[in-house]
């Protein structure tokens, strides 16, 4: 509990714990305007509320307010991209209806600020808004009131009655077989270091900062096993590492021989670089690094498959679109959906057959053909 000074002599904070979210405290924040003791004695109502077991009345809390609040509470809780994102999102929900009160907050407020969303509003690059970006403003929206709902500075969260917004249609870029062999052979003539990035991205079905993720004690060569169990992220000038994306996303992996041989080529390489450069090495244990031994920035990997595709004239596709690649061509073989969803690190079979449905469409065809074999009569 404590009183800040935020303007000399006139404006304050105070801070109380309400309690804690696991090992998360849960902080009430108010701002006051007044005399230094005056808000001492403003904190000294507020905890003898809290002891008492009261519930704070925040009648002038704004939504800008409770932004500001919930941001704080998050700020330990959040991976610091994600943290970024939501600090991102909610300058602009401040901008628009940070004014309102919290509890004069309603669905027609909520609707009329997410039309303006889709209609009124474009990026930096002066484009609209795309459907997923727009869910992600009315998931934190909605996170954030349901924390007022659980501090009782309202009693219902009324963005729970609005629809929440669909995702985009997910537009999935890939390499069929033939566009992977010539891949394959343009990367012949390319570094080693280029080569295993690809082609471990490419035998992995992994998301980027799980690739840039991994260390050498993740890889076995004898028996081809990978261990995912970690991303890199890049966030307020640093690479942080944290886990995956989802529990399910941690998992074992096996990888061909062909990548195998070529990771052991770039690790001799790796291993004559920190030798030349000796103590000047900066001692990452990553697969991939810099030049110089650092942890490689997670949108290195999609520089290097850009300037590739370029050099080589090859069909554009992201990063992304290499780990689409490995589960088309999985499904292109008859691979069965729970052993592509436990590659790729999907939470769900569900998740993998939402995203890859269409192309699941010729094997669903050839089940005429199957059921053809056991309905027909034989005769002799």
């Amino acid at each position: 509990m404590s009183v800040r000074e935020i303007e000399r002599n006139k404006k304050y904070q105070i801070e109380i714990v309400l309690g804690y979210n696991g090992g998360t405290k849960i902080r009430h924040y108010e701002t006051f305007i007044g005399k230094k003791s005056e808000a001492k004695l403003r904190e000294y109502e507020l905890k003898t509320m809290l002891r008492d077991g009261s519930t704070f009345q925040k009648n002038n809390l704004t939504v800008k307010d409770l932004s500001m609040e919930y941001l704080k509470y998050q700020k330990d809780i959040l991976s610091p991209k994600t943290y970024i994102n939501y600090e991102y999102r909610l300058r602009l929900v401040m901008k628009k209806i940070g004014y309102v009160k919290v509890k004069e907050l309603n669905v027609k407020i909520l609707e009329n600020f997410y039309h303006f969303l889709r209609h009124g509003y474009t990026s930096a690059r002066g484009k609209p808004l795309s459907p997923t970006t727009i869910q992600s403003y009315y998931c934190i929206i909605n996170n954030m009131l349901v924390y007022a709902v659980k501090c009782e500075y309202i009693k219902n969260n009324p963005n729970s009655k609005i629809d929440k917004p669909k995702r985009a249609k997910t537009n999935i870029q890939f390499y069929t077989p033939d566009e992977v062999e010539k891949l394959i052979t343009a990367l012949a003539q390319e570094p080693i270091k280029y080569q295993a990035i690809i082609m471990l991205a490419l035998d992995l079905g992994c998301r980027r900062g799980e690739l840039t993720g991994l260390t050498w004690k993740d890889i076995d060569f004898e028996t081809r096993r990978v261990e995912i169990n970690k991303t890199t992220q890049y966030a307020y000038g640093k690479i942080f590492e944290k886990g995956t994306k989802t529990e399910h996303s941690e998992r074992v992996n096996y990888i061909s021989d062909t990548t195998v041989q070529i990771l052991k080529k770039y690790q001799k390489q790796q291993l004559k670089q920190k030798l030349l450069l000796g103590s000047k090495w900066q001692g990452s244990k990553r697969i991939f690094t810099t030049e110089y031994g650092a942890d490689m920035h997670p949108d290195t990997p999609t520089k290097i498959l850009d300037q590739v595709i370029k050099k080589h004239n090859l069909k554009r596709i992201t990063f992304h679109g290499l780990r689409h690649t490995n589960v088309t061509l999985m499904i292109s073989k008859g691979i069965q959906t729970q052993i592509i969803s436990r590659k790729v690190g999907h939470s769900s079979v569900q998740t993998t057959d939402r995203i890859y449905s269409h192309f699941f469409e010729d094997e669903f065809k050839d089940v005429a053909n199957v059921m053809e074999e056991f309905l027909t009569v034989r005769t002799n």
